[in-house]
């Protein structure tokens, strides 16, 4: 039976509905300049009808409405956009933070400037020109020693700043990897908090919008995949491994890796295994510092270290004012434990091995002529390049370089046979001929077959190298690089002349005289020779190369972040079309809304008369 106070209640719905529609309204303004907030919106459904089919229902002209009441309030979102906006967001992060790396690093070369290594290298090689020319007089030495001293401080000051780079970047790393565990952890707490509110019926979208942002902020920082197939437990992965479940969530740590300088590996805590990354942010600090900017300084480090013994090689061979000879122009920091090459590898003390950086042969060789010989070169892994008697020495040596021993070949200067390592901070770890190439032929080794086989695994190998060698030097040479004092304190030790080798010994013994500057030639010269790795470039245009890598790199990043940007700026605007508050469509909304409140409130004032005529008059 309908009741006398029927509209009363009525009305009353009326207002609450409105007033709560109101009030979602407000919290829409107010929010709307907040971040990752979404739109809500209330949703009204007519209030269950008081009379419902069966038997015992009144005799009546039908069922009589009862109101309205809020269904539900929902949010303005669209999942499958969030996801798109996550995937296109790491890209994006990707490039911005490789980006800015490479910036730092294209700082540091400072290419082309007058302080650039470029511009003091070709001074560098000027002046011995200039001393060839002028071979007695002190000037040109000192001017000599100037500019070697410049350039090993330019090269010590690049290695220096691309190190603190790489510092920098673990410092970045250090403090993100904080960060993705604070933002699992609050991720972890909100689901437990969803899921409560779910459990009674409601819509927690405000904690919807809170787990979101979180979750794309973490998408920047790391590649993540969401899972929401299980209603009870939102679920964030990365490479496959869970980092947040449910209430749940698993923490990265960082381990010290003596193998990469000390700098850190990122492990899952749970069980200490890696954790597997394709993009975002700290992916490019994990490729910028162990990639891009390792990159750069082994090849400072290899120019460095070529630079030192291509100079020295030649230098040692020559006579100064004072008839000095045997010494060397840059220091030498050697890693072995003694100028043979004996080395502790191991590290207890002992000779385990031996360390040779380069080899070269005492022979002056055609590289366009055939060899006339047969046999294979075995080289580190069992790698072995056969040669024939109608190879030229040309083709063999881009033979050795291609096979992918870690050691490379070319020519010295005066077209001796040179096998080194193809980066300094290694060593020729097996060198064995067959036949005579790198024996009578190419004078590297005394001795043919496995008996005159060099391997590093054995101590006083260097007595198997016929020719002349290098051993090993300490780690970063760029770093290091610099006068040799005994120089650098009497320059008339610089050593202009050459000089006539009378013992047989294939070492100068007396000089050419002080008007010689052939020695000074010699060096000057080394500007032209290519004697970079496997003969690829001179000196100057393995560092332009590096240079250029740089920049193309440096390039090819800021596109990248340029073009990545604008799809999410694309994806993000059409986000806010979707879940971003319009003012204008609020305060229409809001109009609409006191409308509706003001007519159910007047609803009742007359609902009130009538029955205070039906009380009070009747």
């Amino acid at each position: 039976m309908i009741s006398t106070f029927t509209g009363i209640e009525i009305g009353k719905k009326g207002i609450v509905t409105h007033q709560a529609a109101i009030n979602v309204t407000g919290h829409n303004i107010a929010n709307a300049e907040t971040e990752g907030y979404s739109r809500q919106k209330v949703s009204l459904e007519v209030f269950d009808p008081l009379y419902v089919p069966g038997l015992t229902r009144e005799n009546g002209p039908g069922q009589i409405g009862q109101g309205v009441q809020v269904e539900k309030i929902l949010r303005a979102r669209d999942m499958l956009l969030e996801d798109r906006i996550l995937s296109e967001k790491n890209g994006l992060e990707y490039w911005k933070a490789m980006s800015g790396w490479l910036h730092q690093a294209e700082l540091v070369h400072n290419e082309p400037t007058d302080r650039s290594i470029m511009n003091v290298l070709d001074k560098f090689w000027s002046s011995w020109q200039e001393l060839a020319n002028n071979p007695e007089e002190m000037g040109p030495r000192e001017a000599v020693l100037e500019y070697g001293w410049s350039l090993s401080k330019h090269l010590n000051h690049n290695y220096q700043a691309l190190k603190a780079v790489r510092n920098n970047i673990e410092k970045s790393i250090e403090i993100r990897v904080e960060e993705i565990n604070g933002l699992a952890k609050q991720i972890a707490h909100l689901n437990g908090e969803i899921l409560r509110a779910e459990s009674v019926g409601d819509n927690p979208n405000d904690l919807w919008d809170k787990r979101d942002l979180l979750v794309e902020k973490l998408s920047g920082m790391v590649d993540v995949h969401i899972g929401r197939s299980d209603r009870d437990e939102f679920m964030v992965y990365i490479g496959g491994k869970h980092l947040v479940q449910g209430s749940h969530y698993e923490g990265l740590m960082l381990l010290k890796n003596p193998e990469n300088e000390g700098y850190s590996n990122i492990l899952w805590e749970v069980d200490g295994s890696p954790l597997a990354l394709r993009s975002g942010e700290l992916k490019a600090m994990l490729d910028a510092r162990d990639v891009e900017i390792k990159s750069q300084i082994d090849t400072l480090d290899t120019f460095a270290v070529t630079l030192m013994d291509l100079v020295n090689s030649v230098h040692r061979r020559g006579f100064g004012l004072n008839l000095r000879t045997g010494i060397d122009f840059f220091a030498e920091k050697t890693a072995t434990l003694n100028g043979t090459g004996d080395h502790d590898f191991s590290g207890d003390g002992r000779i385990d091995g031996t360390a040779i950086f380069r080899m070269t042969g005492t022979n002056r060789l055609d590289p366009d002529g055939a060899v006339g010989l047969a046999g294979r070169v075995t080289l580190e892994n069992g790698i072995a390049v056969d040669y024939g008697e109608t190879d030229t020495l040309s083709e063999i040596m881009t033979r050795l370089n291609l096979a992918g021993s870690g050691v490379k070949a070319t020519l010295d200067p005066d077209g001796r046979l040179v096998i080194r390592s193809d980066s300094p901070s290694q060593h020729i770890s097996h060198l064995e001929d067959s036949g005579d190439l790198l024996v009578r032929f190419g004078g590297l080794l005394r001795n043919s077959g496995e008996d005159g086989a060099f391997d590093s695994g054995s101590g006083g190998m260097g007595a198997r190298i016929a020719g002349d060698f290098m051993v090993m030097q300490e780690s970063h040479p760029a770093s290091w690089i610099g006068i040799n004092e005994s120089v650098s304190n009497e320059p008339e030790s610089v050593a202009a002349a050459a000089g006539t080798d009378t013992d047989g010994n294939r070492m100068p013994d007396l000089s050419d005289g002080a008007g010689s500057g052939d020695n000074a030639l010699r060096i000057a010269g080394i500007r032209f020779h290519k004697a970079m790795v496997g003969g690829s470039g001179t000196l100057g245009e393995y560092y332009s190369a590096l240079i250029a890598r740089t920049g193309l790199k440096g390039e090819t990043a800021e596109g990248e972040s340029s073009n990545r940007d604008l799809i999410v700026e694309n994806l993000v605007n059409l986000r806010k079309s979707i879940s971003g508050v319009n003012i204008d469509e609020e305060l229409v909304n809001l109009v609409k809304f006191q409308h509706g409140y003001a007519a159910a409130a007047r609803f009742i004032a007359e609902v009130d008369k009538m029955l205070d005529v039906l009380i009070n008059r009747i």
